[in-house]
Parts: C-alpha cells; sequence; structure tokens
C-alpha cells in the first residue's frame, strides 16, 4: 500500500530552482520532462519566462517532484463567466497563473500518493501569496498534456480543474478558479 506524501511534510519542502540540485537523478515517466528539467527549466527561469519549483526530500535532496509556472490569461465565454459569477467583467482576458509543467520522480510515485495534488496545492499558495501582495489571479491554467499522459485530464479534474471553452489545441486547456473555491473552504469553516 502507498504511503500519503502528506505523513512526510516534515521531511519534504518546496524550493525554488538553482545550480546545486542533482537534477540528473530525477526521472519521471515522460522523457521530454526529464529533459525540460535537466536542459531547459534554468535557463527559462534565468529569462524570468517561467519559475520553476522542486518539492526536494531535505533528508537527501532528491527532487521529489517540480512544477513550472508563469504568468498567463484566460479568455472566457459569456456561459464561462458566469458559472464564476463574473459575467459583470467586460474584459476578455481574466488573469491567472499557468502550471506549464507538474511532473513526479517515479521512484517516489511507486511509494507516495497524493504528490501531484499536493503540488497543485501549492501551486495554489503560491497563487493566494501573489494575491496578498497586490497581483490580481483569479484562475490557475493548465494546458493538460494528453499526448504524454491521455488521463491526466482525469488528474486535474480531481483537483476542480474545468475544461476550457475557448481553447482548442493539441492538449486539453483547463482552469481552476482559485476565489471562487476560497470562498467554498471559508462557508465551509463557518458552518
Amino acid at each position: 500500500m502507498l504511503q500519503n506524501i502528506y505523513d512526510l511534510q516534515d521531511m519534504i519542502k518546496l524550493v525554488d530552482l538553482s545550480k546545486g540540485y542533482r537534477l540528473s537523478d530525477f526521472v519521471c515517466e515522460f522523457k521530454e520532462y526529464n529533459e525540460f528539467l535537466r536542459d531547459e527549466a534554468l535557463g527559462l527561469q534565468e529569462a524570468e519566462i517561467s519559475k520553476l519549483h522542486l518539492l526536494i526530500n531535505k533528508e537527501n535532496a532528491d527532487v521529489i517532484a517540480f512544477m513550472s509556472l508563469s504568468t498567463d490569461s484566460i479568455k472566457l465565454s459569456s456561459s464561462e463567466k458566469d458559472v464564476h459569477k463574473i459575467g459583470f467583467v467586460n474584459f476578455e482576458a481574466i488573469p491567472s497563473v499557468k502550471i506549464g509543467k507538474l511532473a513526479v520522480d517515479i521512484n517516489y510515485k511507486k511509494k507516495y500518493k497524493g504528490i501531484g495534488s499536493m503540488m497543485v496545492e501549492l501551486a495554489r499558495g503560491i497563487t493566494e501569496n501573489l494575491r496578498e501582495i497586490g497581483v490580481a489571479c483569479r484562475f490557475i491554467t493548465v494546458d493538460a498534456d494528453t499526448r504524454n499522459n491521455p488521463s491526466v485530464v482525469d488528474f486535474y479534474s480531481k483537483q476542480g480543474f474545468k475544461l476550457n471553452e475557448k481553447y482548442k489545441r493539441d492538449n486539453t486547456s483547463m482552469r481552476l478558479d482559485i476565489f471562487s473555491d476560497i470562498e467554498t473552504l471559508e462557508e465551509a469553516g463557518a458552518k
């Protein structure tokens, strides 16, 4: 039986990518993601294109998982705006943060469940921090990489993401409304 990653909270830490981490030891199921981490991520970060976050095992410095985040905007149809109670917003594009890539090391994936979900929660926390310092952001977006992983849409759906109507791409465009989720959580906490 797999152990829950949340049981190891004292042993793990989210850090920004920097030189010195053993990136070549990280292996996920998708060669493209391994190469991205090893060969491209630091350059994209230094160019301020995306910010890479590593989930590290503090005991041995293993990279357990990574995700890249960048600013984004999302175009919503009128009906999608109504669902999120922002039908009054006349802007076509709504501010968001994009999860560009998210991957979990196969050795940790075999031992622990919930790592991907934890990474999404950490992205939500980072996005909330942006809002607290005065940067408006309503959604987390992702282009679910169905080419590499056909079941990834199910994963993001379980995290609360919804399909985007306006985007027809090779990958599946999805969004998570952070604001309405916060309201739902606050309402649940008040009961």
